[in-house]
């Protein structure tokens, strides 16, 4: 007999189960948990080459009929709610044996092992995964913490009566592990798996969903009070004060985004890092050497307050450019205060006050500095380009 959705009476009440389409789909899940538990075993334990592809064949192939074998056995039998506990079973299991696993050396301080090299490269040349395993395992703490809130919620998925409440504690930090995945490149088997697992968290979740709604529907958010006149004429002005603040803060912040200033879009061509290869003082050629006056590197960045420039005596100093996008002037002027949120403290005897040029890869400003005329060509570096976010 066909059921889209079937109920099963039971001694603690009713029990829904997911429709056919659900169900599916939760197979398709617990076919990537078993393979990707038996891919983990097999890759671990084989270590000949040679048997390794076909070992690998047969295990999805393997699996795949399992699933399909299984799935079609019960459903002849119309057995809809046994089809969940398997599949949940299934998720459960995997999931909690992996947290278990990626846990354990968390807590033990072993996991983010980052590289020595690493630590003695520039950042330019550090990969996404070096920062990231840097960043994770820098703070001891923060590495234990990690490790309790997977090893713990892991431990609780083995119980039929905890597993619950596991998979919606470890739900942000299963999607944490995707996104680190996805964002920065880890590589190997981690992205595959960390999907997986990610889809067997959620899947047990939305397991209970009809439970979930009746949750929700039950919650009263509204108390039982009354209020006068005037309270309520306070409330609600206070409520649309709040939103029409919400209002402006997404105006204000997605405006840039959208319609763009001529003074942003002349700033953001000149977002870059510059060196000096030319200049003339005074109309005659000058060559710099451990000059402190003169600037030898700028590094005009997208947050203008985060602007530094170097020295020809190595020194750097934090720095502030307005430019005039009518007749493309501009004045640099030394920020003693540094960079950041911190006092600003102009320094207005060193100003660079002049006008510029960029053609291309090529700054050219021309201005007065401490009663010096200068002519000053910088040329735009390639080797380190201005983050471009994913969204």
């Amino acid at each position: 007999m066909p059921h889209t959705r079937a109920m099963r009476h039971t001694d603690t009440g009713v029990n829904m189960t997911l429709n056919k389409t659900e169900q599916n789909f939760g197979v398709i899940i617990s076919f990537g948990a078993i393979l990707l538990l038996s891919v983990v075993f097999t890759t671990v334990y084989l270590g000949d080459e040679i048997l390794l592809l076909p070992a690998l064949g047969t295990v999805i192939i393997g699996t795949a009929c399992f699933c399909f074998f299984v799935l079609r056995k019960y459903r002849k039998e119309n057995k809809v709610v046994e089809i969940d506990y398997l599949n949940i079973g299934t998720q459960r299991y995997i999931l909690g044996l992996f947290m278990i696993f990626y846990g354990i050396p968390k807590l033990g301080g072993t996991f983010f092992d980052y590289q020595l090299f690493a630590l003695d490269s520039k950042l330019m040349d550090v990969s996404e995964f070096e920062l990231a395993w840097y960043f994770f395992g820098k703070n001891r703490y923060q590495e234990l913490f990690v490790g309790f809130m997977e090893f713990i919620p892991g431990i609780l998925l083995l119980s039929r009566r905890t597993y619950y409440i596991a998979a919606i504690i470890l739900l942000p930090v299963t999607a944490q592990v995707f996104i680190l995945n996805l964002f920065f490149k880890i590589g190997g088997l981690t992205l595959p798996a960390a999907t997986i697992l990610l889809a067997c968290n959620c899947y047990i979740i939305y397991s209970q969903k009809e439970k979930i709604i009746q949750f929700f529907k039950s919650l009263h958010f509204s108390p039982n009070i009354t209020l006068t006149g005037k309270t309520v004429a306070f409330i609600k002005i206070c409520r649309w004060t709040v939103m029409v603040l919400a209002v402006l803060l997404l105006y204000m912040n997605f405006k840039p985004l959208f319609l763009k200033s001529t003074y942003k879009v002349k700033y953001e061509k000149l977002i870059g890092i510059y060196t000096l290869e030319k200049m003339t003082k005074n109309n005659n050629t000058y060559l710099p050497t451990n000059d402190n006056f003169f600037y030898k590197d700028l590094y005009i960045e997208k947050q203008s307050r985060w602007n530094i420039l170097r020295r020809y005596n190595k020194k750097t100093d934090a720095f502030i450019m307005d430019i005039n996008t009518k007749n493309d002037s501009i004045h640099i002027y030394i920020n003693k205060g540094g960079i950041g949120d911190a006092k600003d403290i102009i320094d207005s005897l060193t100003v660079l006050k002049g006008t510029y040029k960029l053609t291309g890869n090529d700054l050219t400003i021309k201005g007065i500095q401490l009663n010096d005329a200068l002519e000053l060509k910088y040329k735009k570096q390639d080797r380190i380009k201005p983050k471009e976010w994913f969204w």
